[in-house]
């Protein structure tokens, strides 16, 4: 591999992952406030908030939604960016960045407000059923429109397929490392080399369902519920959050631009995180548990100034919605914006499943989330990205002691057979 690839790595990876937080007060911010603002009585004398929250309280009206978030900068701003924050980015990898985009639809044969998928979005997971009614897509696309990568979800049946080369020239990797990979793969990964070739494989998610209600060892107690969205529990969290939107939250009338009325949400950053942190902490216990994990403050990076996300309505429902991630990094200076869009349609594309995807099971994803999640164990080095020779045998008594610990025995000779030896797959079962 050229010397010179991991630090270009690095930067690119740099570049994604400041796109992928940028999407967070595009996607979040703007959703959220709207959402809190909805529920506000005193947003009613604020004309440009008032219209902010009437256009997402729409929304879940339509049968149907399309949305896409995309990097709106150009090769040239992203080569500038980055030579701004210290991480310098090839023209040829800005090409590639420009205009990548991730596309969701959602289709279903009556209003999204009306799914249960999304009444209850806070209820247990042990209890999660699939929703046949609804059917979903995702797609990451280069600006060509592309397919990167692709999801579906139809009949309660989940499609997958990627385009491997493409996704490892992203990231400026040699697409021959694919065939390669997918070579010296075993029998028991075959839907891995399935992927790996770009084929669409199927899974049923009602079974997966199924698998994730049992517990995962005869000694492992059964998930336990989390608690739902009581109704005190959501009046106290709508009062925490329209004490929060009064006092930061700013709505700007900036008239009409291309056919659409130009709104600009704006808040101080640093405040608005601290104090949606301190408002949600107290409800932690009884919010779904992701909410368990939140930070008790705003992240050490996150500027102390004022950021801003541009809103576009027509016809009195969101359009669009671009933020400038320039205004989270502070080297960034101006003069070099870094945009980032996420546009709106209801009018989504009918999402259908491909005739032609390679059915896997459940046994099959438990082998390959294992055997890619024990792939560093497999791997020499002191030559890297070069397979190991098989482990140690492993003794029936071994088998049996490692069954016990509640890896099925076809995994356990999965692990073997990828070079770990008994004490590695022994130290893997208990951290798992």
């Amino acid at each position: 591999m050229n010397k010179a690839q991991p630090h270009r790595r690095c930067s690119i990876n740099t570049v994604i992952r400041r796109a992928a937080r940028s999407a967070l007060p595009v996607a979040v911010s703007a959703s959220v406030l709207a959402a809190g603002l909805t529920a506000c009585g005193t947003v009613e004398q604020l004309t440009a908030a008032q219209k902010v929250s009437k256009a997402f309280g729409k929304l879940g009206d339509s049968k149907a939604a399309g949305l896409t978030i995309s990097l709106d900068a150009s090769p040239e701003q992203i080569v500038a960016f980055g030579n701004a924050t210290g991480d310098k980015v090839e023209q040829k990898t800005a090409e590639a960045l420009s205009g990548l985009s991730v596309s969701v639809a959602v289709a279903a044969d009556k209003p999204l407000k009306d799914l249960d998928t999304f009444k209850n979005a806070q209820g247990a997971g042990k209890e999660a059923t699939p929703d046949k009614s609804l059917r979903v897509s995702y797609l990451l696309a280069d600006k060509k429109g592309t397919a990167l990568l692709e999801y579906r979800q139809v009949d309660a049946k989940a499609y997958l397929r990627a385009d491997a080369k493409g996704l490892v020239k992203l990231v400026g990797e040699d697409p021959a490392e694919v065939d390669s990979v997918s070579k010296d793969l075993p029998a028991e990964l075959n839907p891995v080399k399935d992927v790996l070739a770009g084929k669409w494989v199927s899974f049923d998610l009602q079974e997966l369902a199924d698998q994730a209600k049992k517990p995962d060892a005869a000694t492992s107690p059964a998930p336990s519920g989390r608690p739902t969205l009581d109704p005190d529990t959501a009046k106290q969290l709508t009062a925490s959050l329209k004490d929060v939107f009064s006092r930061t939250v700013t709505f700007d009338d900036k008239g009409k631009k291309d056919g659409a009325e130009h709104l600009l949400v704006s808040a101080p950053a640093r405040q608005l995180t601290d104090e949606l942190l301190k408002a949600l902490k107290p409800l932690s216990a009884k919010l779904p548990e992701q909410f368990e994990k939140l930070p008790t403050k705003a992240p050490a990076d996150l500027p102390d100034t004022k950021i801003g996300v541009d809103l576009y309505l027509k016809g009195g429902k969101f359009s669009s919605a671009t933020f400038d991630l320039a205004q989270l990094e502070p080297k960034a200076g101006p003069g070099n914006p870094f945009p980032v869009k996420l546009a709106f349609n209801e009018s989504a594309p009918t999402v259908q499943a491909p005739a032609d995807a390679v059915r896997i099971t459940d046994k099959d994803i438990r082998n390959a989330v294992l055997a890619l999640a024990s792939a560093g164990a497999g791997e020499d080095e002191d030559a890297p990205g070069e397979p190991l020779a098989p482990g140690k045998p492993l003794t029936d008594a071994q088998v049996k002691e490692l069954t016990g610990l509640g890896i099925p025995e076809e995994q356990v000779r999965l692990f073997n057979g990828l070079g770990m030896d008994f004490e590695e797959i022994k130290s893997f079962a208990k951290k798992s």
